[in-house]
C-alpha cells in the first residue's frame, strides 16, 4: 500500500466514542440492578455486544437497538441459568465479569466459552476466589481456561487473590455485594489499578457499599441491592488523543466532545 499525505487544514467538531471498560461495567451493573437503567452514549463494539449477549442469557432484558441509548431491565441480583452456552467470543472482560455474576445463580449452571484466544487465557485466581466464597467454578479441560462451568450461589467469606489482571478483582467487587453473606478480599498483588477505581466508581454510584484499605483489602457487605441508573458513558480518552493532537498541530480549532 502506498499512502500519500499532503498538507491540509483540519477544523470542525467530533464526538468521541464511549469507553469499552465503562460500557461493559454499565451493562453488568444495570443487569444486576432491580429496575430499568438507561445507558447513554454506549460504545457498540464486538466486546460490549458480547457483554450484552452474556447478560441477556443470564436474564436481563436489554434493548440495544438505538446507538445513542441502551435500556436494561435487570434481574435484581438473581440471574437465571442460561438455556444455552454463553459465547463471549474474544471478550476477556466479559468472561471475567460475567463469570462473577453467574456465580450468583441459585439453581442450575452457566457454561462459558469463547474463541481460540479466550480458551487459552487462564482465569485460575478468579475461579479459586469464587470457589472460596461458595460458588462452583470448574474448567472442563482442567487448565483454568474456558470452557467454564459455573454455579452458585455465593455465600461470602474470605479469599485472597493475586490480581495479575484487575478484571479478577473487579469481578469479585461487582458480584460480592449480592452474595448471601459478607465477603473479605485480600489483594497481595494488583495490576492495572485505575480500572479498579472505575469499578468502584460504578459501585458507589449504584448504592453499593465497600470498605477498603487502599486497594489492598476489601470488605463487601452481602445482600445489597444495585440501584438502577441513568448515566452517560465516559468517553474513551485514548480515542480522543488523535483529534486533540490535530487541534494542537493545526491552525484551526477542533472541538472534541465527550
Amino acid at each position: 500500500m502506498r499512502l500519500v499525505c499532503q498538507r491540509s487544514r483540519l477544523s470542525g467538531a467530533v464526538d468521541i466514542p464511549g469507553s469499552k471498560s465503562h460500557t461493559i461495567r454499565a451493562v453488568a451493573v444495570a443487569a444486576m440492578a432491580d429496575g430499568q437503567s438507561r445507558i447513554e452514549s454506549p460504545l457498540a463494539s464486538a466486546d460490549t455486544l458480547a457483554a450484552v449477549d452474556a447478560y441477556r442469557a443470564l436474564g436481563a432484558k436489554i434493548d440495544a437497538t438505538r446507538p445513542e441509548v441502551w435500556l436494561v431491565r435487570g434481574f435484581a441480583g438473581h440471574p437465571q441459568a442460561p438455556a444455552n452456552v454463553i459465547d463471549v467470543r474474544n471478550s476477556g472482560t466479559t468472561l471475567r465479569i460475567a463469570a462473577g455474576s453467574a456465580a450468583l445463580i441459585s439453581k442450575g449452571l452457566a457454561v462459558f466459552t469463547g474463541d481460540d484466544q479466550i480458551r487459552r487465557r487462564p482465569i485460575g485466581p478468579l475461579a479459586q476466589s469464587l470457589n472460596d466464597l461458595g460458588a462452583s467454578v470448574t474448567s472442563t479441560l482442567g487448565n483454568s481456561c474456558a470452557p467454564l462451568v459455573i454455579g452458585g450461589r455465593l455465600r461470602g467469606g474470605k479469599t485472597s487473590i493475586e490480581a495479575v489482571s484487575s478484571q479478577y478483582l473487579s469481578s469479585l467487587l461487582m458480584c460480592c455485594p449480592l452474595a448471601d453473606g459478607d465477603s473479605e478480599i485480600d489483594v497481595p498483588l494488583l495490576n492495572e489499578k485505575p480500572y479498579v477505581h472505575i469499578t468502584l466508581d460504578w459501585l458507589g454510584r449504584s448504592g453499593i457499599r465497600v470498605e477498603r484499605d487502599e486497594l489492598k483489602w476489601f470488605r463487601v457487605p452481602g445482600r445489597q441491592q444495585y440501584r438502577p441508573f441513568s448515566r452517560r458513558v465516559a468517553a474513551d480518552f485514548s480515542s480522543a488523543t488523535f483529534f486533540l493532537a490535530a487541534g494542537v498541530l493545526g491552525d484551526n480549532d477542533v472541538l472534541v466532545r465527550g
